[in-house]
């Protein structure tokens, strides 16, 4: 229903994960207008644009506190080239409902809603800082060769290898002890001025991705019409 009513974000697999949560504790038109309110008050409308400006903005964020609170462990995925993206997107798009226990995300949806896109990023750097021992102990391969030897064939199959590692191994140890992994996460220091300034240098690092693509652009197309001037002189 929600892609009908907004045409300009249509239908993106991440929010039906999220309707599918609130339909399991509201009827549907209150599950409808909650969702309307989580896209348009709780900026996750700007998550499923098709630029995808947010998303890339969050998790730009969450690289940047990683870097400062993880620094060892930033080194290591940096050593691996783990980038951000391979575990954090669905965390942003899905707001943990389909990587954490059903009983942990209704905890979390219920500070989302209070506090805003905050709690993903503390809980997220949670995640890596409980179990920042185990991932040190993984390099890229180990996390990708248990996993290949089945489904996982292609190179697309690898990005999902890697993040089946989140995806099922971090979840399955969070079954029981909610209260530990929120006191991790309320104990992350979270700066509001700093993550203000992290979104204006992430708009300035795309403005100038967009100024280098048209200008790649730009030059693709006069070496193209050189190339078919040199061609009609040759003809001559």
């Amino acid at each position: 229903a929600y892609s009908l009513y907004d045409r300009e974000v249509g239908y993106c697999q991440g929010s039906a994960f999220i309707a599918g949560l609130l339909l399991m504790h509201m009827p549907e038109e209150d599950a409808f207008f909650v969702l309307v309110s989580l896209m348009q008050d709780y900026k996750m409308r700007e998550m499923y644009k098709p630029n995808m400006f947010y998303l890339g903005l969050c998790m730009y964020q969450l690289e940047c506190m990683v870097e400062e609170l993880l620094p060892e462990l930033h080194r290591h995925f940096q050593a691996e080239g783990f980038h951000t993206s391979m575990y954090s997107s669905t965390w942003f798009l899905t707001l943990f409902t389909t990587q954490l226990p059903l009983a942990l995300v209704c905890r979390i949806m219920d500070v989302f809603l209070s506090e805003g896109m905050e709690i993903i990023f503390r809980v997220g750097i949670a995640l890596l800082e409980i179990h920042q021992d185990d991932l040190m102990m993984l390099a890229m391969e180990d996390m990708l060769k248990d996993r290949l030897q089945d489904t996982f064939k292609t190179v697309q199959g690898s990005m999902n290898a890697v993040t089946s590692y989140f995806q099922k191994d971090l979840p399955s140890k969070h079954e029981t002890d909610h209260d530990f992994l929120f006191s991790k996460a309320f104990a992350v220091k979270y700066n509001a001025k700093k993550m203000k300034k992290l979104e204006k240098d992430y708009s300035t690092i795309r403005k100038e991705e967009q100024e280098e693509q048209i200008e790649i652009r730009r030059l693709r197309n006069e070496n193209k019409l050189l190339k078919q001037r040199i061609e009609n002189l040759e003809k001559v």
